[in-house]
């Protein structure tokens, strides 16, 4: 259990610039931004912040949740976020800010996160940074029907990357749709925790199973195979994002 003060942050920042999330030695990422600045808010030499998701380099988000240890600062939440959003770089910003218990923890708390993927009809100058073009208009219909096989629990090591630290591959997927947004075709996925690059290999895999006579079947039988050469490629890192991170006493967390 941590001892002291919990402060929840909730964080959007573009990821192109960024190493990932998690803080590596003399590589720019989205955690050690936050502690650096953290830690110059509360006039302290170093901070620790934890995240709910562990981005890669590339990948974007508008609701990750991080969690601060704040021992020692009697300041109202909102003002340790403000305070530490004065330190941060333009491409991140704290959206929110709130107390929590001292059990809180942005990641093992957490029962369920929300990707979403997006592609393009065709390159756009304005567009690119955020999502990624395939190269070919795809049939957003066939898209639909191979993500049928998805929902429900799961083991989904047909999608894990290779090399990946070994977790759990068992998954309950909630939420697995394709649908139009203002330039293209979004994969919008629910699950109660996501293997390596799983979202990037599911959306390379739906566009691989769309040239077939049915890709739900195609999906289904990579889905049961559990094996990871038969699935597609991973997709670029640039369309996806971290919409949401959901927890027990949150709408939608135990769906």
């Amino acid at each position: 259990m941590n001892t002291g003060r919990v402060i929840r942050f909730t964080v959007a920042y573009d990821g192109t610039e960024f190493h990932g999330w998690q803080k590596q030695p003399g590589l720019r990422t989205v955690q050690g931004e936050l502690e650096r600045a953290a830690a110059e808010a509360l006039g302290v030499d170093k901070v620790t912040v934890n995240g709910a998701g562990r981005t890669d380099g590339g990948v974007h988000a508008r609701g990750q949740v991080a969690s601060l240890l704040a021992p020692g600062t009697t300041l109202p939440a909102a003002a340790i976020g403000a305070l530490t959003q004065r330190g941060l770089p333009r491409d991140v910003r704290i959206v929110g800010t709130d107390d929590e218990p001292a059990e809180f923890h942005a990641r093992h708390s957490a029962r369920a996160r929300r990707y979403t993927y997006r592609l393009l009809d065709r390159a756009d100058v304005l567009h690119d940074r955020y999502a990624w073009c395939p190269g070919r208009a795809v049939d957003g219909e066939r898209l639909a029907r191979s993500a049928e096989p998805l929902l429900g629990e799961h083991d989904f090591s047909a999608f894990e990357a290779k090399g990946s630290t070994v977790v759990n591959p068992v998954c309950r997927m909630t939420l697995a749709r394709w649908s139009r947004w203002e330039a293209g075709w979004m994969f919008e996925v629910t699950a109660n925790h996501f293997l390596y690059h799983m979202v990037r290999n599911l959306v390379g895999t739906a566009l691989r199973a769309r040239r077939d006579a049915d890709p739900a079947a195609r999906v289904a039988e990579i889905l049961a195979s559990r094996d990871r050469a038969r699935s597609g490629a991973t997709v670029a890192p640039r369309g996806l994002c971290l919409d949401e991170v959901l927890y027990d006493d949150e709408e939608g967390a135990s769906r």
